[in-house]
C-alpha cells in the first residue's frame, strides 16, 4: 500500500465503482467481449466439425474410387468384360477404358 501506484489505481477503482453509470458502461462492454469471444469460438469448433465431416467423405469416397479401380484392374488382367466391370465396381464404361490404357 506504500506503493504511490496502486494507491492511485485503488483510488480510481474506488471512483469507477461508485459511479453507477461508468460501472455499467463498463458491464456491457465486457458482456460484449465475452459474447464475441463466445461466438467465435463456436463458430471455430463447427467449422473444425463441418470441415472433417467433409473431409471423411472425401476421404472415403477416394478410398472407395482407388478400390474399385484397383478391382477394375484386376478384373481386366482377368480378360473380363468392361461392361461385366462396370456393373461390378460401379466405374464407368468410359473410367474403365481409360484405366485400361
Amino acid at each position: 500500500m506504500n506503493n504511490p501506484v496502486i494507491k492511485e489505481a485503488l483510488n480510481y477503482e474506488m471512483v469507477f465503482s461508485q459511479d453507477e453509470i461508468k460501472r455499467r458502461q463498463y458491464e456491457i462492454q465486457e458482456k460484449a467481449i465475452r459474447d464475441y469471444n463466445s461466438t467465435i469460438l463456436y463458430n471455430r469448433q463447427e467449422g473444425l466439425k463441418e470441415g472433417l465431416e467433409k473431409g471423411l467423405k472425401e476421404g472415403l469416397k477416394k478410398g472407395a474410387e482407388d478400390k474399385a479401380i484397383e478391382i477394375a484392374l484386376k478384373m481386366l488382367e482377368n480378360g473380363s468384360d468392361v461392361n461385366f466391370i462396370a456393373d461390378v465396381t460401379g466405374l464407368s464404361v468410359e473410367k474403365i477404358n481409360e484405366i485400361k490404357k
